[in-house]
């Protein structure tokens, strides 16, 4: 008898078959099981391990021993004309079909209910002819809180890359992190989002192995499309290939193929370096938190530094840090020559690294932006990095802030507009959008918008300050501005600046600005760079309406040489700087200097084309013209400044005590009455 026939007649081949039927079904339960519970990625290896370990004994046993009427014997002990074996193996012949048919059963369920692997089964004709996704966020797997940062990282980039697909829509992260644990249903979400498709998931990490199970979704059947569990060593390569997959399959069901341009983006791999991609996505989940706050960009910077050390020709990190060197320089906390080289070399490295990339293209509008302050040229860097990821909310966003300030405001609001309709739970944008409208004067467009996303967008505090301003300069409504002012806690941002100082200075309450300008977060603030400086002039005249000219002089002396020994930057940082200087000397007489830091001021904005704050400083021109008797030159600035219609209006004039000493020329009092003011005093 041959080997083969040796094991036939003891089963072992039998055997063998019943349990691989009988493990894999296990598998495919524990799979269910597990990943509702959200068990940790070492469990199922654990079952793996003992089902294998199971098999060898299995054969062995069959192998070496043999069922009889008095039990189990060793196989040498039993007479073979004894022997049951052919009767055994009938019964595992049962065995295996009864087995085989519960998986058959199990296999079809799967097919029809639960979430297919392979080929989409509702054909991309079939769906909505809106071709839009919205990725819910992944489930963290794992259950370790430090892997929270890789799974919304993933869950980001994932995004980034479906955000350069054309004629994809597809909702932003910002307005996605809502439905983070949401018990409401895929159609509800879609209805809510206005997508036809639904992207959800889960990430594990486990030793060296990494999990992903996604499941795309049509909104409008509320049933799978397609499905695949990702299931292979923690390797950058294989996290890259996971996600050009999902985007690939995504692309398929719901717009169709891949263009040869769109397959040639997703097979880039920004690096080989998986200690340096986790260090970028550390980053991004700091970046990518609410709130504008600098200290997420100190954070950031960090592990920036780490990735470009772990990987220096990681394109995606230098570009990222040429955003955090260029926003401390823009925010004020680091105007040193040292951030300055920094910033060139980190868009020069992701240019050489990444070139034609969006995240490089966008790094170089950033740069033009925030440290050139070469606003016209930002538009067109943000434009081409748009066109490559039309998707891509930040990108748009970017761009809408380059359009207004380059001036193309109705450029601007469109584009804000198109940034809410991909990122909707955005109130940033919401707010840049309504403070946009109000620049321009349009505040019967600004006002419902920005009472509507208040009540959208409770805990969003830049959004109520600039309610508060178009309440003062808007609607002249100093009690409305009031009530919502009381309501705010302070926070050391330039917005809560403004209606901090500028309420009071407008109520005439020549204390409260003084009080405002100790508050510490107002402090914090005025210790950057073109924020330095900026509480000479507002508490200077205060204390000076109050009747102390000595604390008054003194706070004006302190702004000139402060602003006179600060180390110029080369940016928009100086004009601010100087236009603080120009309201301080005037305050002390010193006229034809005051003056002449005034066309400095505007010199400097004009040169960078900024649509906003040139306005801003041409204003203060007009008013240290005014103060010096100049009153032709200062009534022509501010007319010219009215026939342009932005970024000033007549409430502004009329309600600042600033302007007092110019309320007995009929010219400037016609300048700044306000239409509305009948209507408002009654």
């Amino acid at each position: 008898m041959t080997f083969v026939e040796e094991l036939k007649r003891r089963n072992v081949i039998k055997v063998a078959v019943a349990y691989v039927v009988v493990a894999w079904l296990v598998m495919q339960f524990s799979d269910v099981i597990l990943n509702n519970i959200e068990a940790p990625g070492w469990v199922f290896q654990v079952i793996m391990l003992v089902l294998g370990i199971g098999f060898a004994l299995a054969l062995f046993f069959a192998w070496a021993f043999e069922m009889t009427p008095e039990g189990i014997k060793r196989e040498h002990e039993v007479d073979r004309s004894q022997s049951i074996t052919q009767q055994t193996g009938r019964k595992l012949d049962f065995l295996i079909i009864g087995v085989m048919g519960v998986a058959l059963a199990y296999f079809i369920w799967e097919s029809r209910f639960s979430a297919p692997a392979g080929p989409p089964i509702v054909a991309p004709a079939e769906i909505s002819h809106e071709n839009s996704i919205a990725v819910l966020p992944f489930a963290n797997r794992s259950m370790q809180q430090e892997d929270q940062f890789f799974t919304d990282g993933l869950h980001d980039d994932l995004l980034t890359q479906l955000a350069k697909i054309g004629d994809l829509k597809v909702i932003s992260r910002t307005s996605m992190m809502k439905y983070r644990d949401t018990e409401k249903s895929i159609p509800e979400i879609g209805a809510e989002l206005g997508v036809s498709t639904i992207l959800e998931g889960g990430i594990q990490r486990a030793g060296k192995r990494i999990r992903i199970n996604a499941q795309l979704i049509d909104v409008k059947k509320d049933q799978h499309i397609w499905a695949e569990t990702f299931d292979r060593e923690m390797t950058i390569e294989n996290i890259f290939d996971i996600q050009s997959e999902i985007t690939r399959q995504i692309v398929t069901a719901v717009r169709g193929e891949l263009t040869e341009a769109e397959t040639a983006t997703l097979a880039q791999i920004p690096t080989r370096n998986l200690a340096a991609y986790e260090a970028y996505l550390q980053a991004l989940a700091l970046i990518r938190r609410p709130d504008y706050v600098q200290d997420y960009y100190i954070e950031a910077e960090t592990w920036l530094q780490k990735a470009v050390e772990l990987d220096p020709d990681y394109a995606h990190a230098w570009a990222m840090l040429a955003v955090v060197h260029g926003q401390a320089i823009w925010l004020g906390y680091d105007s040193s020559p040292e951030r300055f080289a920094a910033a060139k070399e980190a868009v020069e490295n992701a240019r050489l690294f990444g070139p034609g990339f969006s995240e490089t293209l966008a790094a170089e509008g950033e740069y033009l932006y925030r440290i050139e302050n070469n606003y016209a040229a930002a538009v067109d860097k943000f434009q081409a990095a748009h066109e490559l990821a039309p998707s891509n909310a930040d990108i748009l966003e970017r761009l809408a802030m380059a359009q207004r300030r380059a001036g193309y405001f109705d450029d601007a609001i469109a584009s804000f507009k198109k940034v809410m309709a991909t990122d909707p739970e955005n109130s940033r944008t919401a707010t840049l959008l309504t403070e946009t409208l109000a620049v321009v004067g349009r505040f019967e467009d600004a006002t419902p918008l920005v009472d509507q996303w208040m009540r959208k967008f409770p805990a969003a505090r830049d959004l109520r300050a600039t309610r508060i301003l178009i309440y003062m300069y808007g609607d002249g409504d100093l009690i409305s501005a009031r009530a919502l002012y009381d309501s705010l806690a302070p926070w050391p941002g330039y917005q809560f600046y403004v209606v901090a100082t500028q309420l009071p200075m407008m109520e005439r309450n020549y204390q409260g600005v003084v009080e405002a300008l100790e508050i510490p977060e107002i402090v914090e603030l005025l210790q950057n760079r073109g924020f330095m400086g900026g509480d000479g002039w507002p508490a200077g005249f205060a204390l000076r309406m109050l009747g102390n000219e000595d604390a008054a002089v003194a706070r004006f002396d302190a702004t000139i040489d402060l602003i006179a020994n600060a180390v110029r930057s080369g940016t928009n940082t100086d004009a601010f700087e100087f236009g603080y200087q120009a309201l301080a000397l005037a305050g002390r007489g010193r006229f034809d200097e005051a003056i002449a830091a005034a066309n400095r001021a505007v010199e400097i904005m004009q040169s960078s084309g900024d649509a906003i704050f040139t306005v801003g400083m041409r204003v203060t021109r007009a008013l240290v013209l005014g103060m010096a008797g100049k009153r032709e030159e200062s009534l022509a600035e501010l007319e010219n400044l009215f026939k342009q219609g932005v970024n000033i209006t007549r409430w502004q004039l009329y309600l600042d005590p600033n302007w007092d000493f110019f309320r007995d020329d009929e010219r400037f009092n016609e300048l700044a009455r306000p239409q509305n003011l009948e209507e408002t005093r009654q």
